[in-house]
């Protein structure tokens, strides 16, 4: 039995395929699959399946998913005889207990992972990197309609962008940029403006002594980014144009080792062909793995279930103590003149952001960092507070519409960021989400570095998660909510685990945990959750 989500959902036995029933029905499979071996509350499951607005039979109807899908890994047990994967119903929620190892997607993650491992020689990662994009066989979840599905497919994306990168690093190291020329323009068609991809590519043609090429290819990719961003080349790409304008060799330890004449096989199978470019580009990208975790194999980057009982800082007496001074949320000032200037390309490159496997800062293109274990991060962080400041300055000139738009996208890499290293990426966000929630009419009651270590750990607290929803969703307060308050609600609501993630908030709890504080600290008598937003 195997499980395949890159590309059309199959359940395959004894090497064919079953019926694996009608598209809600794939959802189901597939949330479940994502998430195998961490338990999904109920909740979670009908909010990945209609997207937050479920019909009033929501449950029956997941009940009757569910044992459909009972039946089908009985029926692909048959064969072997013995069942290698089955559904639990646990306290938490719902658990599919499956080996990763039968899981396309997880196998995909755990040899990304090891050709990310700097300690490993670059045959190794270079191998595992060209495993792992060869088991791509087209857009992953095909045909799966809503948000989640959707925040899955852009989160596989980016990977798959640093899984080339990286293989390609590794390709140069060991002298083989043909391998590279002969596998990364089938990506530069899927992604047209993903900039590292170009840069691996001009630096292989240059390495394998076709300059020529190389700089025609450049003219190629500067003409098309004035074309649909209205931008130049970015840093990293002007570098590469400017060393093969020069003739010089291609930098050591990258596409400047001793050449070897090397036929190339192909990186992953042609016949599965990709959606069109432009299906890659959204004009409201979803993140950023994105309010749903991608389940790491092994162990390997995994997150801590949301029924984690490590200690909550919401839970302990965190809101309204007397000896805790009010604390108000202080947008700091921004530079609007300067900022009007990145503003411009910013949010139209925070849209490929989310399909780049490298981005960099607003102002310059999405670079390709040679240091694979300090630049991506660094430079998503980087990006990410310049959409914040983005947003922030459309605010100031009256864009609303740009604002929220650009907030989601700051919103979702957040996410991200934190998801990949909360401990190096939450700190340095942090003070640019309080602002965008003071913004939002959100303020708190406890001390602000509490606040903002909390703001940085999705794994041990909610915050994350619930302040996410509150920002992705838009609400803007007309009066002043407590987060610290609203988080301790939510906690507290008989029956209701305590998330980690976006998509198992509840939003219904969460806005009678928000009615709750504004009653108990206005005393207001309003009962519409609806009453309490600008329009």
């Amino acid at each position: 039995m195997d499980f395949r989500l890159l590309g059309e959902i199959e359940v395959r036995s004894g090497g064919r395929p079953l019926d694996v029933g009608t598209p809600r029905q794939q959802v189901v499979l597939a949330a479940l699959v994502v998430d195998a071996r961490r338990p999904i509350a109920l909740e979670a499951l009908v909010d990945r399946v209609w997207d937050h607005d479920p019909p009033a039979s929501a449950r029956t109807v997941l009940y009757a998913h569910l044992s459909r899908i009972r039946g089908l890994l009985r029926q692909a047990a048959a064969p072997g005889g013995g069942l290698t994967a089955r559904i639990e119903r646990r306290h938490a929620g719902y658990v599919l207990d499956v080996d990763p190892e039968l899981v396309d997607l997880h196998r995909f993650r755990r040899l990304v992972e090891q050709g990310a491992d700097r300690q490993r020689d670059d045959e190794s990662r270079a191998a595992a990197l060209a495993e792992a994009l060869g088991l791509w066989r087209g857009e992953p979840l095909a045909g799966l309609s809503g948000e989640w599905a959707a925040q899955i497919r852009a989160s596989c994306h980016r990977r798959r962008l640093d899984a080339v990168v990286w293989w390609a690093q590794a390709e140069f190291r060991l002298g083989r940029p043909t391998a590279v020329i002969s596998a990364v323009p089938d990506l530069t068609a899927e992604y047209p403006l993903a900039e590292p991809l170009e840069c691996v590519l001009i630096q292989a043609l240059h390495a394998a002594g076709r300059g020529a090429e190389a700089l025609d290819r450049y003219g190629v990719v500067r003409r098309r980014l004035a074309e649909e961003l209205g931008a130049d080349p970015g840093e990293e790409l002007r570098t590469v144009y400017q060393t093969v304008l020069r003739g010089d060799p291609p930098p050591p330890g990258e596409a400047g080792a001793a050449l070897r004449t090397v036929r190339p096989g192909p990186l992953w199978s042609r016949a599965a062909a990709s959606p069109p470019a432009v299906a890659h580009r959204w004009a409201d990208p979803v993140s950023v793995g994105s309010g749903a975790s991608v389940g790491a194999p092994s162990g390997v980057g995994a997150r801590t279930p949301a029924c984690t009982t490590a200690p909550r800082p919401g839970s302990t007496g965190t809101p309204s103590s007397p000896e805790v001074p009010l604390g108000h949320l202080d947008a700091a000032a921004i530079d609007t003149s300067s900022s009007r200037q990145r503003v411009r390309t910013t949010r139209r490159r925070a849209l490929l952001t989310f399909l780049v496997a490298v981005p960099a800062a607003a102002g310059s293109a999405h670079v390709l960092r040679r240091d694979e274990s300090d630049g991506p991060q660094a430079a998503s962080v980087e990006l990410a507070r310049e959409l914040f400041a983005a947003a922030e300055a459309f605010d100031q000139e009256g864009r609303a519409r740009d604002a929220r738009a650009t907030v989601m996208d700051a919103v979702r890499l957040w996410d991200e960021l934190v998801r990949l290293d909360p401990d190096r990426n939450g700190p340095p966000l942090a003070p640019a989400v309080l602002r965008a929630l003071g913004r939002a009419g959100v303020d708190f009651s406890v001390l602000r570095p509490a606040l903002l270590s909390w703001l940085g750990d999705p794994v041990h607290t909610p915050y994350p998660a619930i302040s996410q929803v509150i920002l992705l969703r838009g609400w803007r307060f007309t009066a002043p909510v407590l987060l610290d308050a609203v988080v301790w609600n939510y906690e507290h609501t008989p029956e209701v685990t305590s998330p980690r993630d976006v998509a198992d908030v509840h939003t219904d709890v969460l806005k009678a945990a928000v009615l709750e504080n504004t009653r108990t600290r206005h005393g207001t008598q309003v009962t519409e959750f609806d009453q309490l937003l600008k329009p």
